[in-house]
């Protein structure tokens, strides 16, 4: 049919139509054209359809569909998002770790520093006792010391007049003194000799003394009499001979 339609007319040739036939002849000509075009189309398709693979029965070629780019695009960004989603989740975990580890590790150094400072308030609360211990003492002992000083001073005081009454005539014995006289006079008269003097009688209290007394070797009169009751000898303070 194409060679048909496109052989060169011949020229030579006249030919006659009436109107009639003319519009017949267009009408074939319009119409045998668009035949042409179909099966033209329609060849192009059956060349196309033997060319292409034989996929099976039932498959037909397509043009690339962009929905599987896109779903494959959706599962990548999923995935990535995942993937940050983990890394997320494992930085969160070693960060909660070390904050879990820092954490304990100054609960051990804030429970060391407890265990420090009650030690070191006990040694506090033992050097305090002992400090209050040793102040009591040095104050015992500063008591001492001012009742020595004062004690010294009454030494010193009783050295002073008992050497002043040496230089007298006294004599000294056994925290005690005596005095001689070498006047005569009755136990009356000498008992008030010795009052004036500041003293008494001697009142002989041990068996030191009495030798001390003997052995001075003289005639003295002693502080016992029977003035009260006559045969009942007493000593000056009252007690029995």
């Amino acid at each position: 049919m194409s060679d048909a339609i496109y052989a060169k007319p011949d020229m030579t040739k006249k030919v006659k139509f009436d109107r009639g036939e003319m519009e017949e002849r267009i009408v074939d000509i319009y119409v045998s054209a668009d035949t042409l075009r179909d099966g033209e189309t329609s060849t192009k398709r059956e060349e196309t359809a033997d060319t292409a693979p034989n996929n099976g029965p039932g498959d037909k070629f397509s043009e690339p569909d962009s929905s599987g780019n896109r779903s494959f695009l959706v599962a990548a960004v999923c995935l990535g998002l995942l993937c940050v989603l983990l890394a997320g989740i494992i930085g969160l975990s070693v960060h909660y770790n070390r904050a879990i580890k820092d954490s304990e590790d100054k609960r051990n150094n804030l429970f060391q520093l407890q265990t420090s400072y009650n030690n070191l308030t006990a040694e506090r609360d033992q050097l305090q006792t002992r400090y209050n211990t040793l102040t009591k003492e040095r104050d015992q002992l500063q008591t001492s010391y001012n009742n020595l000083t004062e004690e010294k001073g009454h030494i010193q005081a009783k050295l002073f007049v008992i050497e002043q009454l040496c230089q007298r005539g006294w004599r000294y014995f056994d925290s005690s003194l005596y005095f001689l006289s070498t006047e005569k006079k009755t136990w009356e008269e000498r008992r008030q000799d010795c009052l004036e003097r500041g003293a008494d009688l001697v009142i002989i209290k041990s068996t030191e003394e009495q030798t001390f007394l003997f052995n001075l070797q003289l005639r003295a009169w002693i502080g016992l009499t029977d003035s009260v009751s006559e045969g009942t000898w007493k000593w000056l303070d009252g007690t029995s001979l």
